[in-house]
């Protein structure tokens, strides 16, 4: 869906913030003037770190059509060529056409060899507009893994960082729409969901010193 402005050109998405209530003139200045001099990152991004709640940008991105793909961040972000992208979606339809289910592009190219691990993680990040965050030597809290559920949690991959009464933070290892969107159904009216982002293999390791604690003797 994209909005028109009366010029006929097609809204940015801070003018479409703005014009929604989201976000005030000033706050847009300020995340340009940001991105002026950070021009590797994203408006979103920018606008989160400077206080505008998570959950309103990622719908605004959603809705209007704002959000980029992973494909077109890699480009953005020169850790693959524009051939290089071409190649692997020519893959990834021809794996759809042949056994009948797509194979995430991320994890395709990493196949291949054009991006490591890392550089998937840095197009999630920009992608879902998710902080990366480090789960090394962090062991989660049980209680807190409760919230949503142990055993989703451990099945989906995410830690339940902090739970306030007017937010939760949580941080996920394959994030997607769908399980973004469960998640929301889960948390009370009035209370906002912060999402975060961690590598498959540190969120892994944690949720498995929270199933068995003292396999991992630094926490004996």
């Amino acid at each position: 869906m994209e909005i028109k402005s009366k010029s006929g050109g097609v809204k940015t998405l801070g003018q479409i913030l703005v014009e929604k209530g989201i976000i005030r003139q000033e706050q847009l200045d300020q995340a340009l003037k940001i991105k002026a001099e950070q021009p590797g990152k994203y408006l979103g991004e920018i606008l989160f770190e400077i206080g505008v709640p998570q959950e309103k940008i990622n719908h605004a991105l959603y809705y209007y059509n704002k959000r980029k793909s992973i494909g077109e961040i890699l480009v953005d972000q020169k850790l693959i060529t524009r051939e290089q992208l071409e190649e692997a979606l020519s893959k990834q339809k021809k794996i759809q056409e042949k056994w009948g289910h797509t194979r995430p592009l991320g994890l395709l190219l990493i196949e291949m060899g054009y991006i490591n691990s890392r550089g998937y993680l840095t197009a999630l990040s920009k992608h879902f507009n998710m902080p990366i965050l480090t789960m090394k030597d962090y062991q989660p809290n049980p209680r807190l893994q409760k919230v949503i559920g142990e055993r989703y949690a451990m099945e989906r991959k995410i830690i339940v960082l902090e739970n306030s009464a007017k937010a939760i933070k949580l941080v996920l290892a394959e994030p997607s729409t769908q399980i973004m969107e469960e998640l929301q159904k889960t948390v009370p009216s009035g209370k906002t969901i912060e999402f975060y982002l961690a590598s498959y293999s540190e969120i892994d390791e944690s949720l498995r010193k929270v199933a068995d604690p003292f396999s991992f003797t630094q926490y004996r």
